[in-house]
């Protein structure tokens, strides 16, 4: 089968910092060697000495850079004492890895380093955990940036997605209603239930449910569309209990749900299956929505502007920032499976 990943979130940026230190690293290295063969070195060992000093402090200031992104709701009191913290640990081994490179090239200039140059070396260490400090902070209010940008793009998509499920669920009624009218007595009153949770979704501060929550307002849309395809529409469910209880975005499966009926069964005189799966791993919530109809070309499908797909990878976008992804597995005649992956986090809160 032919297959397709979205990234949902900040897709490249791992990448692109594992890039920038190395880029950085090789430019540090390059930048050093003239510095020592100034020093007598020939330049294997000029080369030799600039990788040696470089790449642990590569590795510091990495190290460094991860505490920093962890941020902290503490106190400004606190959060100084932690940067004090931080930035002396910092310049005391910065300090450190430079007086056992003097030792490693000249064990005679040890002590002239560490009586003239250490102290020197230890305020290079605080202005460079200065800087990485403020490239921190920039990085997180770029990231909290993109992320308001992604809730809003989100609350716009819920508005469209609304009208658009209110659309096509009014449609099957109409449907039903010409080809069984007492059964749509039983649609409507579903219907009330779909559109009670449509709306909680859509409210201000609705960020999440429990995967139990979204899978029960699924089986109410299948119970709808079931009255109207009767037993051209199956379901099979393989749910693992301890998954129940983690948190999805509200909305999130209905979508994919939505599209399995219309685009993959609905249109075949025989029906199909959909089948809903949701396990865990050691720290991910693993959930697929998968049928057994006509399929798609991956090209085709890559290049429609439907709303259903755009609104789950935003959802997952906002809820789990560079957390999450979308796998899309399809080919013409073999079906369509959604496999979605995001961190494994307890729901907080119940739709009201």
């Amino acid at each position: 089968m032919s297959g397709h990943h979205i990234q949902a979130g900040w897709r490249g940026l791992t990448g692109r910092r594992n890039l920038l230190v190395a880029g950085a690293s090789v430019a540090a290295i390059a930048a050093l060697v003239p510095v020592y063969r100034l020093q007598s070195l020939s330049w294997a060992e000029a080369a030799a000495a600039s990788t040696v000093f470089v790449l642990p402090c590569a590795v510091l200031c990495v190290v460094v850079w991860r505490v920093l992104g962890r941020g902290t709701d503490a106190s400004i009191g606190r959060k100084a004492a932690r940067h004090v913290s931080l930035a002396v640990a910092f310049s005391v081994v910065w300090t450190t890895v430079f007086a056992s490179l003097v030792y490693l090239l000249r064990p005679q200039a040890l002590s002239g380093f560490l009586r003239d140059g250490a102290v020197w070396q230890f305020v290079w260490g605080l202005v460079i955990y200065g800087g990485l400090a403020l490239a921190a902070r920039l990085q997180s209010r770029l990231q909290q940036r993109e992320l308001a940008i992604a809730r809003a793009e989100l609350l716009a998509l819920r508005a469209q997605l609304n009208p658009h499920f209110l659309f096509n669920t009014l449609h099957s009624l109409g449907q039903l209603a010409r080809e069984d009218p007492l059964a749509t007595q039983q649609a409507i009153e579903r219907f009330g239930d779909l559109m009670r949770y449509v709306l909680d979704a859509g409210r201000p501060g609705s960020g999440e449910v429990s995967l139990e929550e979204e899978l029960r307002f699924v089986r109410s849309y299948l119970a709808v569309e079931a009255l109207r395809l009767g037993d051209r529409l199956r379901v099979v469910e393989d749910i693992e209990p301890d998954a129940l209880e983690l948190a999805v975005p509200p909305l999130l499966l209905q979508p994919l749900v939505e599209n399995a009926v219309r685009h993959g069964l609905a249109p075949r005189r025989l029906g199909g299956t959909i089948r809903l799966s949701a396990h865990l791993t050691s720290s991910t919530l693993a959930v697929e929505i998968a049928d057994d109809g006509d399929g798609a070309d991956p090209d085709a499908w890559r290049s429609a502007n439907g709303l259903g797909l755009k609104a789950v990878c935003r959802q997952l976008n906002a809820a789990f920032p560079g957390a999450a992804r979308i796998r899309i597995t399809t080919r013409p005649q073999a079906g369509f499976a959604a496999h979605l992956e995001m961190p494994q986090r307890v729901a907080a809160r119940a739709l009201p």
